[in-house]
């Protein structure tokens, strides 16, 4: 998980500005250590990361319904 480099297609389905505004930090920030222009040595670098990584998970599982 802590070497996964979003593409761009990845970063358009995240709101960056949301996990900015969460984490309290710029949204270059979050950018820059999502596209792995930032070290993720720090602890809120990787609670970004972890927070990317579980919203793309929620938008790619398949939901299932039973009615």
């Amino acid at each position: 998980m802590q070497t996964k480099i979003f593409n761009s297609d990845e970063l358009k389905d995240l709101k960056i500005a949301v996990i900015a505004r969460k984490h309290k930090c710029s949204t270059e920030y979050v950018r820059m250590v999502l596209t792995g222009e930032r070290e993720r040595n720090t602890e809120l670098a990787r609670k970004i990361v972890k927070d990317a990584c579980d919203v793309l998970e929620i938008i790619n599982r398949e939901t299932k319904v039973t009615l």
